[in-house]
């Protein structure tokens, strides 16, 4: 295999300063996306955020990283580790080493996205949540996949056949030779 392209989240405080501040100007949009969903569910509603719901996007970065654990070990291999950790600001799951289809990839890397947004509709339908806090929590998950939308995109741009391998500190992209 023929390495296409080596991303280091990590150390490369060019690419934090980036996804940091398009995560800052993914809220705009997201609050207008998960607003327009409270009104077409419920209509305006005058509640108020409540500060405990600020504990609640910890928990939601927690399962965000778990979701993504799952769907590693899940479309790994018998051999595959997952680990988890917080640097550079950001939390992170890694399975170092482990290679996925590209489309595997995309499962693992946007899961955590639709799955928690999902959930919190669904609690909110369900009359759990208050629109306001729906929409912050809402809101700032998606906004604070910047990352992932990063990863996703830089996947879906690479042409051909290719495996992505998970390092520690971000992914590889490699081109699967052809076996004509």
């Amino acid at each position: 295999m023929k390495l296409l392209k080596e991303l280091d989240f990590i150390h490369n405080k060019k690419v934090i300063l980036a996804l940091n501040i398009t995560a800052v100007l993914l809220i705009f949009p997201f609050l207008a996306l998960f607003t327009w969903i409270a009104i077409l569910m419920y209509g305006k509603g005058s509640e108020v955020f409540h500060f405990f719901d600020l504990f609640y996007l910890l928990v939601l970065m927690v399962i965000h990283e778990l979701i993504h654990g799952f769907f590693f070990k899940v479309l790994g291999d018998e051999n595959t580790k997952v680990k988890f950790g917080f640097k550079s600001g950001m939390a992170y799951a890694t399975s170092p080493g482990s290679r996925y289809s590209r489309k595997r990839m995309l499962v693992i890397i946007l899961a955590p996205f639709f799955l928690i947004s999902l959930a919190l509709t669904l609690i909110y339908a369900l009359h759990i949540l208050t629109a306001t806090s729906y929409i912050v929590l809402a809101s700032f998950h998606a906004a604070g996949c910047a990352g992932d939308f990063f990863l996703a995109a830089t996947i879906l741009q690479q042409k051909g056949d290719i495996a992505v391998e998970d390092t520690e500190v971000g992914i590889n992209i490699y081109q699967k030779e052809n076996t004509k």
